[in-house]
């Protein structure tokens, strides 16, 4: 199937790679057909919508593909009207069309008229079918992009409002320095994990990385130096509903568990000035960590770790002896760049 995926824009490159890092995690077999702006396109089971729709945190719409064509006002109604909807709406239901514009592509096309004249041919296409602009059976999405026009039917939507929900400020235990819901749900989807598997954060601090780990069925351990951040991330996790594998005091350069044991790491060292690193330089406590940890993870396992980009943790990983997958760069304030890097034991 050609699924098309509406991504959600706030970072150039990790909404894509969190949707190939589900697909790869839960073994579905896809094609990459094409990148746009805020969309994806791939060939892939319709099945993987499912896990798309329980996992991602930087994808809005999740979408059958029907047609793509060049954004030409003429181009898209003659496609439209040779496309073959046969099944996919039925005697009797309702549908609506909606038309989203990504970062002013073709302006000179209307959105409100698009969408009309496209109902309206597809209501001359169906038998019995009507034209219900509320709560319909079934959505048309066309996605105006890159000089590009794609329509589709709505297979899944994605509301970000769960992950304001969880925001820091929100848990029983806060701390500035505490990553937010959607970016901790990128990073652990960039892991890949499935249901059951064991995730560990070295550095748990208020246990964002934990939470939504275990929001999606894996098994969790998390350590950190600090004892308050330890009792401060229990009870974020027992708000939330969730067992945890372990969780204790540790320095996450000699942590306390056998080899080969995990098979994600997902964490955020400290830096900056809220941050506690008990007078070790940033640069050394990541690097000694590193090394630590490569033996504790599983051969194949995943490590998931964003740092200041001028700490090259890319080059870090790779030094002593871990496959850099890929890194993605994500602009805090003006003294702080997050470099989030992916890599693979081998």
């Amino acid at each position: 199937m050609k699924l098309f995926f509406l991504l959600s824009g706030e970072n150039p490159t990790l909404p894509t790679s969190e949707v190939l890092s589900i697909l790869r995690a839960e073994g579905y077999k896809y094609k990459l057909l094409e990148t746009l702006p805020q969309i994806l396109r791939v060939d892939s089971s319709l099945k993987c919508v499912d896990s798309i729709r329980a996992r991602a945190a930087l994808t809005r719409i999740c979408g059958l593909e029907l047609l793509r064509c060049k954004a030409e006002i003429n181009n898209i109604y003659t496609e439209v009207k040779n496309l073959n909807i046969n099944g996919l709406i039925g005697r009797g239901e309702s549908f609506a069309v909606r038309v989203r514009r990504i970062r002013g592509s073709s302006p000179e096309i209307s959105r409100l008229k698009l969408e009309r004249e496209i109902g309206r041919i597809i209501l001359r296409k169906t038998e019995g079918a009507k034209v219900r602009l509320e709560k319909p059976d079934k959505t048309l999405i066309g996605i105006l992009t890159g000089g590009v026009f794609i329509l589709g039917m709505l297979l899944a939507e994605i509301n970000p409002k769960e992950f304001v929900n969880r925001r820091p400020r929100k848990r029983l235990f806060f701390h500035p320095t505490a990553m937010p819901a959607k970016l901790a749900r990128c990073m652990v989807n960039l892991s890949r994990p499935v249901e059951g598997s064991l995730v560990m954060d070295p550095f748990c601090g208020t246990g964002s990385f934990l939470i939504e780990a275990g929001l999606i069925g894996c098994r969790i351990l998390g350590f950190d130096a600090d004892r308050r951040m330890i009792r401060g991330s229990f009870k974020n996790l027992r708000y939330y509903g969730l067992d945890v594998e372990g969780l204790a005091v540790a320095d996450a350069r000699h942590l306390p568990i056998s080899n080969s044991t995990v098979d994600s790491v997902v964490t955020d060292p400290p830096y900056g000035f809220s941050a506690k690193t008990f007078g070790i330089e940033v640069k050394d406590l990541i690097e000694t960590f590193m090394r630590d940890v490569a033996d504790k993870i599983r051969i194949g396992g995943i490590i998931c770790i964003a740092a200041p980009h001028t700490i090259r943790i890319s080059e870090i990983g790779e030094k002593i002896g871990l496959k850099h997958l890929e890194s993605h760069f994500v602009y805090v304030h003006r003294r702080l760049t997050r470099e989030i890097s992916v890599f693979v034991r081998g």
